[in-house]
């Protein structure tokens, strides 16, 4: 056996001992890693996954209270698109999506762009800015209701001041809509800022730096650096939005609660699940009306995500 076989053994068993060794950490990693996520996965198989086909299974029934049901088939599905209550709900749910979702996109930028300057105060503003996202539904509700009340609500009573006609913020089928879609704007503007705000200052700051030293002024700098380093984020904000927006259900409810004067106008698809399922008890027609809300919102935030990348691709 020559020299140069000798020392060639050690050099070749010394990365397969370290190989070996990395493989058993790699596995006692992933063995300690699914024990640590083991009761997430449980809850999510509780109280999601068997609930989800269980809902995918009653909706092709005539269930109905005391969870009885005879028939299966797909007359709730059939049914559906013969309902104008439905047709008139997805129509409203779009409409809301059409108003809020691009405003509340636009003014979370703005106001996260306001928050991130030098400005005296700032953790104050902050603060209020960010306290809808942590108000209970009801209170907000409750709020908005006094605020627009036709009689003594104080927006009425600034039109008064100014010599115009009381509107009818909560009863006028003309206004109920915009009504609405203040109430849901405002209320969802904070989370959403608060994002864009953690998007804004993950800039690094040397590139306005540079942008500065080569004379480009705040304007050329926003649509040149700022808009295009956060349209990931801006992104991630409007798949949000539009989520919320296309499931909303407690603003309307609360605002308008059981007033069958403005349904036609206000009744979005997630009411319409809730009247179904808990107050005229048919739960299988209910189920149906849930599966087609979840097939809904995962089309369009498919087509989001597709229209998302292609802006992505052809920017880079």
């Amino acid at each position: 056996m020559s020299y140069s076989d000798e020392t060639s053994r050690p050099l070749l068993s010394a990365p397969q001992t370290k190989k070996n060794a990395l493989s058993r950490r790699e596995k006692e990693e992933r063995f300690w890693g699914w024990v640590m996520i083991l009761p997430l996965i449980a809850g999510l198989t509780v109280f999601y996954f068997i609930p989800f086909i269980q809902n995918v299974f009653y909706s092709f029934t005539d269930l109905g209270e005391f969870q009885i049901w005879n028939t299966i088939s797909f007359d709730n599905y059939i049914n559906l698109w013969s309902d104008a209550e439905f047709l008139s709900a997805v129509g409203n749910t779009l409409i809301y999506v059409a108003i809020c979702v691009p405003l509340i996109t636009f003014l979370s930028l703005l106001l996260a762009i306001g928050l991130n300057q030098a400005i005296r105060g700032q953790w104050l503003f902050r603060t209020l800015l960010f306290l809808p996202a942590v108000t209970m539904p009801a209170a907000i509700a409750m709020v908005w209701q006094w605020l627009m009340n036709r009689n003594f609500g104080l927006l009425n009573q600034l039109l008064g001041f100014f010599h115009l006609s009381a509107v009818g913020w909560l009863s006028d089928p003309d206004v109920v809509r915009l009504s609405a879609s203040v109430v849901i704007i405002w209320s969802a503007i904070a989370l959403k800022m608060i994002i864009l705000l953690a998007g804004l200052q993950g800039i690094p700051k040397q590139i306005y730096e540079a942008a500065s030293l080569d004379g480009i002024g705040k304007l050329r700098c926003f649509w040149s650096i700022t808009l295009p380093l956060m349209i990931p984020t801006l992104f991630f904000v409007l798949v949000i939005a539009f989520i919320e927006t296309l499931q909303i259900f407690d603003v309307v409810y609360l605002l308008f609660g059981s007033s069958s004067m403005v349904d036609d106008q206000t009744m979005t698809i997630a009411y319409l699940f809730y009247k179904y399922a808990f107050i005229y008890q048919e739960k299988g027609y209910a189920s149906a009306i849930a599966v087609v809300i979840f097939l809904l919102t995962m089309a369009l935030t498919l087509l989001q995500i597709w229209v998302g990348k292609r802006l992505k691709a052809r920017q880079g």
